[in-house]
């Protein structure tokens, strides 16, 4: 007996078929499907050996197979999937009908506790059925409980789908997701970061000045309880350092109650009243909790920049976001909700250290509610503000109240030292369009002053126009009487009147629009787009007026585009941006866009540029992009400059620079972005990470790609962070073997979880390690092997069946070792085969089947 080892390794995508596999498909055309009366039965196929080689099967019973994975009886957990509807992960117990042979699978029993989690109505249950099920000891096959219920379980991926008719179900919205499968998480501490350094230096002045951002966002895990801390670090080579401290908090959910729990540095909700900063205790409704179909918001970030620039984004003087964004139009869309109210100061910085702000209003839309839904919130603590000389205490609740599909009432009181506000008010739901009507009166005492009480009116507006095509997003007027104040004004007047100063510094609101608009023309016509607000104030001539228009269309592949903004500061001083835009993609492999575009600001500066970017990679890892402008007019010398930036995306975090070189200046940034995962594993690093994350186990399994988010794949421990999860939803999290050493075998692939808000949950994938080979084998005499005969270990465990031509597939194997060939169970051994695997290099990743040709001895002993 012998054994040869050829030099050459195939591709893994070569043999990526199991040998089963191999046996179905060589006679997959004489398959058929034998009808049972029990659809609980597994569903009989037969195998014509007729389609096989004379002789090649001789001696093995082929009719094993029509069983496919024979499931013994026991307790499996797996993924419960009810009409196509994931359920949740459970045990689900697994039994044997009485005098059915052991060849048989055992089928999946239901006993009451099961079908309840299964979203069965019990109330519709037979007698008889209910009257079994008493006891707790006594299970069903589902069929039995149920009529006309089926089952069908993959063993492979360990799921188990049943069809329920609707007669028997719960009515439960779309999305559902059993509070009872919420997963809590482990116990685990992270830290998610954001850091950029960006210089610039003036050639003229011969000066450089450089700002560093490191945003860090940590915490703990301890059950149900989260412990969170958010702030950042600001450098810069003028002022020096200082630390900002965003929030300090711990946090629980309260599924009883669908809300959070929250208690330190947070803000108030902000639905009814704007958002204010406070330390204390907050209860809040989360609807996040409610199925995603009956979900009743932070804003996307929209602008235009001419140059590498950094963006500040401010939300109450405190920076919540900072980056560096390339030329063009930019968008940020990942902003952490910080509160339904208060909008949002934007600062773009360009190379050239020229500055422009725009204001995005932060508005909550109008409160419908379904009918019987309610909405809290209750806060209390002390006002939160470094501008303050003191900290005043703090009392606000809210409460709304679905009272028919066409009325949601709502109403709160607002409480802080010296400041009173009381607001009632309804949103209709009516054929023209959901309306909210509300009036707020308040009433605020400051120092040596009289008393100054007043009232505001609001009224919103939401509208689709599916005939047209258009949609009004938001449409709110509201009018304030000289002597009304909303709480953060009235702290902002008392402060100064404590102070001794004027309150006429504190500009208060008379008038307040803002509307936001979007027109499909046609199916081909593009789309349009407007923006509107306005604010007037009582104590200021001036007003603050913004808007934007833009169009946008594509042509084939072609898209194009043109916006006008204008903004006028509290100043009066006016700016008006004008921006057009082509972009024609290139290539299908490795796409690449080039794009030109025309700006002009509010100078009467005009600036032309071109821009080229792309990606590489399988995963589009790395990100790049290269700009050409040109600007000239407002009675300033014509200006060239040239640009390069990168991206590169890896299972640790996120890398990005940029340089620049213009007329009179220098730029260059560098960023990176990730997170740090302490878990009962270890410590594994991790690219920036949402509120909600997972850690899959996945042991031996490096390289393997987690589907879910590109770029990132399991670690040489075997761990790798899904760095974004949906709380209270249904997750699907993936693992795609390739990239992965053939001598590991991914028992299940895929799983499916429903974190908790805040959770990180633990995703355990079971692997199978051991060497794997491509044997050619004959037998003593220079026969094939018989078809669909059964190779075992020296542990006479099967690990492989004999497909074509004699050759089969090995996985689990020693160093060396011998392997046993038979016809079928119980059957006497046919021969033997002695191997000896190739000395691998230590450390060295099998990427493909070493292939082995051997003979079988026939000479058992």
């Amino acid at each position: 007996m012998n054994t040869h080892f050829q030099a050459r390794r195939p591709s893994r995508q070569t043999f990526s078929l199991s040998p089963l596999c191999v046996v179905v498909l060589a006679a997959l055309s004489a398959w058929q499907v034998a009808a049972h009366a029990d659809r609980q039965q597994v569903a009989q196929v037969e195998f014509d050996t007729a389609f096989l080689a004379p002789g090649s099967s001789r001696g093995v019973d082929l009719t094993r197979f029509s069983r496919g994975n024979v499931v013994a009886p026991g307790k499996y957990s797996v993924d419960l999937l009810v009409n196509d509807g994931w359920i949740g992960r459970t045990e689900v117990s697994f039994r044997r009908e009485h005098g059915a042979a052991e060849g048989v699978s055992a089928q999946p029993c239901f006993g009451k506790r099961e079908l309840e989690r299964a979203g069965v109505d019990l109330t519709k249950l037979s007698a008889d059925v209910l009257e079994t099920l008493s006891d707790t000891t006594k299970c069903l096959p589902i069929g039995q409980a149920i009529p006309d219920a089926t089952a069908d379980f993959d063993f492979g991926d360990q799921r188990l789908k049943l069809s329920i008719p609707q007669a028997a179900m719960n009515r439960q919205a779309r999305g559902y997701v059993n509070p009872e499968f919420w997963d809590a998480g482990v116990t685990a501490g992270f830290l998610d970061y954001g850091f950029n350094l960006y210089a610039n230096r003036s050639r003229r002045l011969g000066t450089t000045q450089t700002q560093a951002y490191l945003g860090t966002r940590w915490g703990f895990n301890a059950g149900a309880w989260r412990f969170r801390h958010d702030g950042a670090l600001l450098w810069s080579s003028e002022t020096g350092s200082r630390y900002q401290r965003t929030s300090t908090v711990v946090q629980r959910d309260l599924p009883s109650l669908s809300a959070q729990l929250t208690v330190g540095e947070t803000h108030t909700s902000g639905e009814l009243f704007d958002s204010t900063a406070f330390r204390g205790v907050r209860l809040a409704s989360d609807d996040r909790m409610v199925p995603e179909s009956l979900r009743g918001y932070a804003p996307t970030v929209r602008g235009t920049a001419r140059s590498n620039a950094k963006v500040t984004i401010k939300q109450g003087g405190a920076v919540i976001h900072e980056t560096t964004v390339s030329p063009g139009a930019f968008e940020i869309n990942d902003l952490y909700a910080t509160g339904y109210g208060g909008d949002l100061s934007v600062s773009v910085t360009e190379a050239d250290g020229n500055v422009h702000t725009f204001l995005v209003p932060y508005a909550a839309v109008p409160m419908s509610l379904r009918t019987g839904a309610n909405r809290f919130s209750v806060s209390a603590g002390v006002v939160r503000n470094h501008e303050l000389l003191g900290s005043p205490a703090l009392v606000q609740a809210t409460w709304q109240r679905g009272l028919s599909n066409l009325l949601t009432a709502y109403g709160g009181v607002n409480l802080s030292q010296g400041y009173t506000a009381l607001m009632l008010g309804g949103a209709f739901n009516t054929s023209f369009g959901a309306i909210g009507v509300d009036y707020t009166q308040s009433s605020t005492t400051l120092a040596n002053l009289s008393r100054m009480g007043g009232g505001s009116a609001r009224i919103s507006y939401s509208k689709d126009l599916p005939k047209t095509g258009g949609n009004i997003a938001l449409a709110a007027y509201r009018y304030s009487t000289e002597g009304y104040m909303d709480l953060n004004t009235a702290l902002r007047a008392r402060d100064a009147a404590g102070r001794g100063l004027s309150i006429e510094s504190v500009s208060r609101q008379r008038n307040r629009a803002q509307a936001t608009f979007s027109q499909q023309l046609g199916d081909n016509g593009g789309q349009l787009q407007a923006t509107v607000s306005a604010t007037s104030y009582w104590n200021r001539p001036s007003s603050d007026v913004g808007y934007t228009l833009g169009y946008s269309n594509r042509y084939k592949n072609v898209s194009y585009g043109v916006q006008v903004s204008r903004q006028r500061a509290a100043d009066g001083r006016a700016t008006t941006m004008v921006h057009a835009s082509l972009s024609i993609p290139l290539g299908k492999t490795n796409p690449v866009s080039v794009s030109a575009s025309m700006l002009r600001d509010g100078a009467g500066r005009l600036g032309m540029q071109s821009t080229l970017s792309g990606s590489l990679g399988e995963d589009s890892d790395l990100s790049y992009g290269a700009t050409f402008n040109h600007a000239s007019g407002a009675g300033q010398a014509q200006q060239t400059a040239a640009s390069a930036n990168v991206l590169y995306r890896t299972s640790v975090g996120d890398l990005s620079g940029s340089v620049g070189v213009g007329s009179g200046y220098t730029q260059g940034s560098v960023g990176m972005r990730g997170g740090v995962v302490a878990h009962p594993g270890g410590i594994t690093l991790a690219p920036s990470l949402s509120e909600t994350f997972g850690i899959v186990e996945a042991p031996g399994a490096e390289g393997a790609r987690l589907v879910n988010a590109p770029g990132v794949k399991v670690n040489g421990s075997g761990y790798v962070v899904v760095p974004y999860l949906t709380p209270y939803s249904s997750n699907g999290v993936e693992l795609d073997p390739k990239g992965t050493s053939t001598d590991v075998e991914l028992q299940v692939t895929s799983q499916q979880v429903a974190p908790r808000a805040g959770a990180i949950v633990w995703l355990k994938y079971e692997t199978k390690s051991g060497r794997a080979a491509l044997f050619q084998a004959k037998q003593a005499d220079g026969t094939p092997l018989p078809f669909g005969a059964t190779v075992l270990d020296e542990k006479q465990e099967p690990i492989g069946i004999v497909g074509q031509g004699s050759k089969f597939i090995a996985r689990g194997l020693q160093d060396k070792g011998l392997l046993t060939v038979k016809a079928g169970e119980g059957d006497a051994a046919l021969c033997r085969i002695a191997y000896e695997m190739p000395v691998r290099e230590k450390g060295g990743k099998a990427d493909g089947y070493v292939q082995v040709e051997a003979n079988c001895d026939g000479v058992v002993r």
